[in-house]
Order: C-alpha cells, then structure tokens, then sequence
C-alpha cells in the first residue's frame, strides 16, 4: 500500500536512505518523491542515481505532499519556513534532539511525528523509535509506521524522552560498533592475518555474535562466559578489556549522547 505523496526535506544519507527504502517496500515509486537540497553537487548525484526531482525550493516540495520527511542537520531547522502547511499533511522529523513543539513551533504545524532511524537503515537492518503528537491521527500514525518499517524495525513509543535514549543507544550505537570493528581488524593485523582476511574474520565474528544473541535469551553475561574458558585465551582478553575500562567507556559514552541530544533540544 502506498503512503502517498511525499517531500523529503534534506538529500544526505539518511533522506536517500528514506528514498530507497520505501521504493525497495513497494510503498512508493520515484515518481511519488519530491525533494528539496540545497547543495548543487548532492542535488545532481539524486537526480543521476535515483533519479528524482530535486530544488532547493522547499514551499514547491511540500506543495502537494501527504508526508514530510525532515531529514536537514538539527541547526538547520531555523531555517525551515512556516505557514506552509495543511492539518492533512504529516511530517516526520528525524532531528537529532529536537522536541515535537520546536518542530511544530517553526512550521506553524500541529501534525507531527518525531523518529530516530540508524545508519544501517541503508540496508534494510535500521532500528527506528518514534513517537507522535496527540493531533496525529490514526490514519497518519499508520502512515508513518508504514513508512519506517520500511527501513528495517519501528518502535512506538509515547513518552517523547524515549527518543533521546534511542539517539545515545541505537542512533549513535553504530558508531561504537564501527570503532570496535576497526580495532579489532588493525589488532588481527597486528598479529599477522592479512588486512582483507582480518575484515571479513571481524565482521563475521560479530555478525555472528550478533545473531547469536538474538536467537538466545540468555543474559549477555551467560554468553560471554560460553566463550569463556577458566584460564584459557579468551579470559586473558577479557581481562585486558576490563582492565582498560571499556565497559566503563561504553556506558560513558551512551551518557554523553544521551546528554547532547537533551542539551540540542534545550531552548
């Protein structure tokens, strides 16, 4: 089923993604978007990869919308203009910390659903957490989960706080995960496996580790002792990771996030 016409505010990776997710689901043709970027270089790259119609006309691109993906950089939204749109137009913001009243408080807009989608949205594996203003209908709420499902896995949730936590979890998460791949694909090099063996024996492993977890319900903690031998090599390593705090980094980090993305949404 189709979620109708659509503008996506904002071209970069994540409005691209938006794009082709929703075109992949069937629940949209190329013919269905209309988008509006500013940067002439990105501009052409979607006219030439995707074939869209693109301007940096935004009053043109929301002109007959049913949906409004806003996919710009959180300090852009002071530059979107207001008094543009109709109750019967939805938008969907994936601002980074930008509350549901700032966004209805630039756009002169009561009709708003706020998302936090992940990069790996882009192949079909993204975790999105949203929530929706009371003035969203039923209709419109179904719209939207459509929408996002199309990218990988949606969770609803009414109390608007839970999208800063799913921004320091599973939005910034994949950039932990990044890092930790490098690490251990320079540590496999370090001790001698070939720079191209090292990545795919890294993305495998946790692939797998990844999978794994998910089929078990076991604690975390029951896993890792699976692997865990008394004295044995994988108790070394742990040992070194515990010694050198990254558990401890990890939950710092998921802090620090969760804190950013409640200052971006301060007043």
């Amino acid at each position: 089923m189709s979620v109708g016409k659509i503008a996506v505010v904002g071209g970069g990776t994540m409005g691209a993604t938006f794009v082709r997710a929703l075109t992949s689901a069937g629940l949209a043709q190329t013919a269905d978007f209309q988008v509006c970027e500013a940067l002439p270089a990105r501009a052409q790259t979607l006219r030439d990869e995707l074939g869209l119609a693109v301007t940096d006309s935004l009053p043109e691109v929301v002109d007959k919308a049913e949906l409004i993906y806003l996919s710009v950089k959180p300090q852009d939204l002071g530059s979107l203009a207001d008094g543009l749109l109709d109750e019967s137009q939805l938008v969907v913001s994936i601002l980074a910390g930008i509350r549901l009243r700032q966004v209805q408080e630039q756009l002169s807009h009561s009709r708003v659903v706020r998302a936090m989608p992940n990069t790996p949205a882009q192949v079909g594996r993204g975790y999105t957490v949203w929530t929706a203003d009371a003035g969203v209908s039923d209709e419109q709420r179904e719209r939207a989960r459509r929408a996002l499902s199309a990218m990988g896995q949606e969770l609803y949730v009414s109390d608007e706080a839970a999208i800063d936590r799913a921004t320091a979890v599973s939005g910034s998460g994949p950039a932990y995960v990044f890092m930790m791949l490098e690490a251990l694909t320079d540590a496999a090099v370090q001790i001698g496996v070939s720079r191209a063996e090292a990545r795919r024996m890294v993305l495998e492993t946790v692939i797998g580790a990844a999978e794994y977890a998910a089929a078990s319900e076991a604690h975390p903690a029951e896993l890792r002792d699976q692997v865990t031998s008394p004295a044995g090599t994988t108790a070394a390593g742990v040992r070194v990771l515990e010694n050198r705090g990254l558990r401890a980094a990890l939950i710092e980090a998921v802090a620090a996030a969760h804190a950013r993305a409640q200052e971006l949404g301060s007043p």
